[in-house]
């Protein structure tokens, strides 16, 4: 009887008495806040910086060029591979041609730094050892980047004449250096650059596409005996 009348004087407690003693209807026991409220925010992901969505894009075009052509490639395929909209594009190139040349500058920019690497290693007086590492450089650059050396120079559509050749130039350079210097006499460093290196691509390509069964090691010295003679070297 004394139970009953113990749980019965606790019922008629008012609420606010009940809640004071730490329980209430309208709360939970266990938890006093919803559990989804005890999550923290997450921070928000961060806009990839300019040069990197660019070189994002530069990346899936070159490899839809590779796989498919320049011609048979469109920008909206681009744009689905790098996983950007397609209007982002336009923030970066002009079409796919502009695309196109800065892949071309890239590659270009890219040798340059291999030729300058192995042309400074030979000391300034040793024209015979820089020329000879300069064709080796790019010989051996040639052969291993071969489907860009072909997609770059032999499939079309071509990139244009009138744009700036950095490995030409480069070359270029290093012919004027020596002729300055007086290890060779060359009249004129831009035709001579410009045909030695039309020669070297006609070289490499015709390794790569196995027209020639001579082993990379002989593709590089008869290119530098190639060089050698034109500018009047010993081919030794």
């Amino acid at each position: 009887m004394e139970a009953v009348q113990s749980a019965s004087s606790v019922a008629a407690k008012p609420l606010s008495s009940v809640e004071h003693q730490g329980w209430s209807p309208l709360r939970s026991p266990v938890h006093e806040t919803h559990p989804l409220m005890q999550i923290e925010a997450q921070p928000r992901p961060r806009t990839k910086p300019p040069e990197a969505r660019r070189e994002e894009l530069m990346n899936a075009a070159q490899a839809l060029f590779l796989k498919k052509g320049v011609g048979a490639t469109v920008i909206r395929e681009i744009t689905d591979s790098a996983k950007v909209a397609k209007g982002s594009f336009y923030l970066y190139f002009s079409s796919k041609e502009d695309i196109h040349i800065a892949l071309a500058e890239r590659f270009h920019a890219l040798h340059v730094g291999n030729l300058d690497r192995a042309t400074g290693q030979w000391p300034g007086t040793d024209w015979g050892g820089k020329l000879g590492a300069w064709v080796k450089a790019a010989a051996t650059g040639f052969l291993d980047d071969g489907p860009l050396v072909s997609m770059f120079f032999d499939a079309l559509p071509h990139i244009p004449d009138k744009r700036p050749n950095a490995i030409g130039k480069h070359l270029e350079e290093l012919l004027g250096a020596g002729t300055e210097a007086g290890a060779w006499f060359v009249v004129d460093p831009g035709v001579t650059a410009d045909f030695l290196l039309g020669g070297l691509r006609g070289v490499v390509g015709d390794a790569l596409t196995g027209e020639t069964s001579a082993s990379r090691m002989q593709v590089v010295e008869r290119l530098q005996q190639l060089f050698f003679r034109i500018v009047g070297l010993p081919e030794n």
